[in-house]
């Protein structure tokens, strides 16, 4: 497949990373995903930057990976976990590394891969009208990449559920889950997404980088580690 680039505009502190594959269901292949990472990572250093926001047009966010032409065939386990297995984990690390929130606009169904980028992302915006599914199981796939994208934003017992029945999920349903931050009607879901976004990218940087580290970094701590890094953090921005 030719080289792909997605499209991408910043303005306003906004930096919008289009999947640009309406015609496919937004359906990413393994080279694309190397590609949204990097442009993730690129976005994340630009310092006139403040969010990061991934969405999709047409009727799916993104229906999940595009498969065609792949083959393990002549490859070694560690080269398979490389050359494909890398390419997904690498867009779960890009958006768990950029220093600035990245924010999902959930505007239809995600499915798949489709579901655990949209869910793992830090702010995941969803219409009513959209669906979540991790269907993998019903393809004799073990969900182990979706599952370690969103395995510290959802329940144990939820996400055994979602994994294991590979049901679909309104967004009302992955809200009480967590893999949803808000759900927005339908009718008003680009306005209201953008109102939210402008006002996100209002605030300093240094606010929002600060505390997008607090939250990935104090997660594994202690109470008494947790309250002890949140001070140091704030002393170094308030000073």
């Amino acid at each position: 497949m030719a080289e792909f680039a997605f499209p991408v505009s910043s303005a306003g502190g906004i930096a919008r990373i289009d999947l640009g594959r309406p015609e496919e269901g937004n359906a990413l292949t393994r080279g694309m995903m190397r590609a949204l990472a990097e442009e993730i990572r690129t976005a994340a250093a630009d310092p006139h930057n403040r969010v990061i926001v991934i969405e999709g047009r047409g009727a799916h966010f993104c229906k999940g990976r595009d498969g065609r032409g792949e083959t393990t065939e002549g490859l070694r386990p560690h080269e398979v976990r490389e050359q494909m297995m890398g390419a997904v984990l690498g867009v779960y690390a890009a958006i768990q590394a950029s220093p600035i929130p990245v924010v999902s606009l959930v505007q239809a169904p995600a499915i798949g891969f489709g579901a655990a980028l949209a869910a793992g992302c830090d702010i995941t915006l969803a219409a009513d009208s959209a669906k979540l599914a991790f269907s993998e199981v019903k393809h004799g796939i073990p969900p182990t990449l979706a599952m370690a994208a969103v395995m510290k934003k959802v329940p144990q017992k939820a996400l055994y559920w979602l994994i294991f029945s590979g049901a679909d999920v309104t967004p009302s349903e992955g809200l009480t889950m967590g893999l949803v931050s808000k759900v927005l009607s339908a009718a008003s879901f680009a306005t209201e997404s953008a109102t939210f976004l402008d006002e996100l990218a209002s605030r300093p940087r240094l606010v929002l980088e600060t505390i997008k580290k607090f939250m990935t970094q104090a997660q594994d701590m202690s109470a008494a580690q947790q309250s002890e890094y949140a001070g140091t953090l704030l002393a170094l921005v308030r000073s």
